[in-house]
């Protein structure tokens, strides 16, 4: 009976070892600096400038050690008619900056990274209040990191 006991207190540690093991090394993950999601493939425009389209909402991750972030960002204007858009930026859900896109220049995201703390990779959301005909949203450049 003892014997049984030791045994499944033995099991029931590793159990839990284990699912913590797992969900520390999930909470931040090394693969994580890759993953965008909501951006469509890299399009290369005529002067060699490279973008992604978005829908309403992309996301991607940026390392935690840099100081911070720039990115250009427009959304094409297919008639004089098509409203302005607002794109709104968050770095780990808190609200960085606020743009009004009313026409199709090209407009620089920049913000600064707070201290790295305990992760190696922050989450920048970009959401806008409307997209154009079958959902495109804004077109994002390539992403700077300052002082790495």
């Amino acid at each position: 009976m003892a014997a049984l006991r030791a045994k499944r207190i033995t099991l029931t540690a590793v159990a839990v070892f284990a699912i913590a093991g797992g969900l520390a090394y999930l909470r931040d993950p090394a693969w994580l600096g890759g993953i965008t999601e909501g951006l469509g493939p890299v399009e290369t425009d005529a002067a060699g400038a490279r973008s992604r389209t978005m829908g309403g909402h992309a996301s991607f991750f940026v390392a935690a050690d840099a100081h911070g972030v720039t990115f250009p960002l427009r959304i094409p204007f297919d008639t004089p008619a098509d409203w302005p858009v607002t794109a709104s930026i968050t770095l780990d859900d808190t609200p960085v900056d606020r743009l009004l896109l009313s026409d199709d220049t090209w407009r620089t995201v920049r913000f600064r990274l707070p201290p790295r703390g305990t992760r190696r990779f922050r989450r920048v959301d970009i959401r806008v209040d409307r997209t154009r005909a079958h959902g495109r949203g804004p077109q994002v450049g390539e992403v700077r990191l300052d002082g790495r």
